[in-house]
């Protein structure tokens, strides 16, 4: 059975939202701050560019986008470890069957 759920506020560029969540607080209190500083420097990199800063509205599409890029990333890194994985994995194997082979030769001669 999961953890039960309870009631939370975060607070992201000063508005406050409640959820209820099986998140541990120490979880929470990391995303608060993650979402909140890139959020900050979203804001900081328009406000130089343009010189004028962005609606929260836009600000949090930009870091939607961004953090939606940075999954698909971190997915395609796990697919590519997986899959190194499982060729070494299968490598493995065979040396071990290789070796196995060569353990049951020695084994058999030496019965001769």
């Amino acid at each position: 059975m999961g953890a039960e759920k309870k009631s939370v506020t975060l607070t992201i560029r000063g508005r406050t939202y409640s959820l209820r969540t099986e998140a541990d607080s120490q979880r929470l209190e990391q995303v608060e701050v993650l979402v909140n500083s890139r959020l900050d420097e979203l804001e900081k990199q328009s406000s130089t560019k343009s010189g004028a800063g962005m609606t929260d509205a836009r600000l949090l599409m930009l870091a939607l986008l961004n953090v939606a890029d940075e999954c698909l990333t971190h997915q395609q890194n796990l697919e590519g470890v997986e899959e190194r994985v499982e060729t070494l994995n299968e490598t493995l194997s065979l040396m071990l069957d290789e070796e196995m082979l060569d353990k049951v030769e020695q084994i058999e001669l030496m019965a001769s």
